[in-house]
């Protein structure tokens, strides 16, 4: 890390004097009694060791440029094409109750100001990019939201830009929306830091809210924060009772471990007399433990706002109240307290998060790429844009369905290891269709004898003893095959039904792409169903007519 670095540069540059002597102080030294000449000759060693430093400082923000930058810059470009709707990216998450000090927290980050207030202020999840720049840079920003991006040249503009971006998106109400708001801040005093603002929490609707508000924010921040691949941080002001807020709660839900959740204490100077110890235990992590931790900040006050105080004399104040707070300077001392610190800390723990999770990041890309691309094979090729070649590829298409109808036709079609042939099918249904007839006589024997009787005491004629007359044995049979006429009409409704079924997922298969396809095939096989349908009906009720003639010379 390029800080780590340059601080350590500064310890080894300031070792005890009495121990190692810096080159300029003592050419200086001997300067002041040895004249003008070794004076110069001191200048001198002085420039080249400011080159030195300044080689040095170059050479860091150059390995910072080539090796941090570009791991944040991968991730927003990635969040910025929608990789997040598949795939979790690693990110900061800002989550807080209601007037908790989070968008004053992200104001001090940024140097920015963000919409504040009483009530629900973000409406919508809102990206927040920093950039740092060289020295040399102006400041530059752009807000981006569904299908719109606009410039801002003046950092006053960003709060009135944010509000438009979130009315166009949630309307002019008091409701949210999930759509993202990216807001990219470029300037030399911000850190490299990428962090995402949600809704503060609120428990009762106010004015026009819906009903279930507090339901529609908890389930918008849990969708980002029980992601694995994000660092939750968590705002809590210092004048409440940490272990009954909810952000913290809800942190702890997804994240029991405290692996990935940031505690951040704002308004110190709200503490009352008296407690300020507890605060510090809470820092310190001595009364809900988290892994990474807590840290401390002051940031400006709505008073301090009306005042128009910049945000440069904000973090100069914030450093002189913990430097002379008697028990919160000590936080100050490790580095746990104020607004620089947490954007150093901040920076720290995003950039070793993506490195974490960047090996898992790119195999789960590979993944799905992998699976896109057999998806992508399955609809062929493109349709060409040459008159000619789309002659060729239509007839191609055509080809390709009319060998798969003749698959299914012949009882040679492709199916899945849980799917059936058409054949298969059929064969399941008539076997269902001679079932049906053996219980039809099965039933219909029992009651047999009696019908026998019934004719013979209505129509005996002159027949032998032991002989039927023909009328008895006529009319039994009759009555029995006309019962099982309307069944078989239905027996015939279901096959067409289920051949049809067969072929409209052969055209659905070939031309799922091309709707005049599709609807001209699958009108064609309704076509054909029908006329060949009608002309089946007729054959089976011939059928069973000729079956009424019972003596005949068949």
């Amino acid at each position: 890390m390029s800080f780590l670095l340059l601080s350590q540069t500064s310890l080894d540059a300031n070792h005890d004097s009495s121990l190692q002597m810096p080159n300029s102080t003592r050419c200086n030294r001997i300067g002041k009694k040895m004249g003008p000449s070794i004076g110069q000759a001191t200048e001198d060693v002085n420039k080249a060791e400011k080159g030195q430093v300044l080689v040095a400082e170059n050479n860091l923000c150059r390995q910072y440029e080539e090796k941090v930058r570009p791991c944040i810059d991968l991730i927003d470009s990635l969040r910025a094409l929608g990789v997040e709707q598949d795939l979790a990216l690693p990110a900061i998450a800002v989550i807080g109750d209601q007037s908790s000090g989070k968008s004053s927290l992200l104001e001090a980050l940024s140097g920015v100001a963000l919409p504040r207030g009483s009530g629900i202020v973000t409406r919508c999840p809102l990206v927040l990019k920093l950039k740092k720049l060289r020295p040399e840079e102006e400041w530059r920003g752009k807000v981006s939201y569904l299908d719109i991006e606009e410039d801002i040249s003046d950092a006053s503009k960003v709060e009135e830009e944010i509000r438009k971006a979130q009315n166009y998106i949630a309307g002019d109400g008091l409701g949210i929306q999930d759509e993202l708001i990216s807001l990219e801040v470029s300037c030399p005093e911000v850190p490299d830091l990428t962090l995402i603002d949600l809704p503060g929490i609120t428990r009762v609707p106010v004015g026009n809210q819906p009903a279930d508000i507090g339901r529609q924010i908890k389930r918008l921040i849990r969708k980002y924060i029980q992601k694995e691949e994000t660092i939750n941080l968590v705002v809590v002001p210092s004048n409440v009772d940490i272990a009954t807020t909810e952000a913290l709660s809800m942190a702890n839900e997804v994240d029991p471990e405290g692996d990935r959740t940031i505690g951040i204490l704002t308004k110190p100077d709200l503490v009352d007399k008296g407690t300020e110890d507890k605060v510090v235990d809470v820092v310190q992590n001595l009364v809900c433990h988290l892994k990474k931790g807590y840290m401390i900040v002051k940031c400006r006050g709505q008073q301090d706002i009306q005042e128009n105080l910049c945000l440069t004399e904000a973090l100069q104040r914030e450093k002189a109240f913990f430097e002379d707070h008697p028990q919160f300077r000590v936080l100050l001392e490790a580095r746990k307290a104020t607004v620089p610190c947490l954007a150093e800390r901040l920076s720290e723990e995003l950039i070793a998060h993506i490195c974490k999770s960047l090996p898992l990041l790119e195999n789960k890309i590979k993944d799905l790429h992998q699976k896109t691309t057999d998806e992508l094979q399955k609809f062929g090729m493109d349709i060409p844009e040459d008159d000619s070649e789309k002659m060729f590829f239509l007839i191609e298409k055509i080809n390709a369905f009319n060998l798969d109808i003749n698959a299914v036709v012949d009882g040679e079609e492709s199916v899945g290891t849980e799917g059936s042939r058409l054949f298969a099918k059929l064969r399941r249904q008539f076997q269902l269709w001679s079932s049906m007839i053996e219980k039809h006589f099965s039933k219909g024997f029992d009651g047999l004898q009696k019908e026998i009787w019934k004719f013979e005491n209505q129509h005996r004629g002159r027949e032998l003893p032991g002989f039927v007359n023909y009328r008895t044995f006529e009319k039994i049979i009759k009555k029995e095959l006309q019962a099982l006429e309307e069944p078989a009409v239905d027996m015939l409704h279901q096959t067409t039904d289920m051949v049809r079924a067969a072929f409209t997922d052969v055209s659905e298969k070939n031309f799922t792409e091309f709707f005049n396809l599709y609807k001209t095939t699958k009108n064609k096989i309704e076509d054909i169903r029908s006329d060949q349908e009608e002309a089946a009906e007729k054959a089976i009720r011939t059928h069973f007519q000729m079956e009424q003639i019972v003596y005949c010379q068949d």
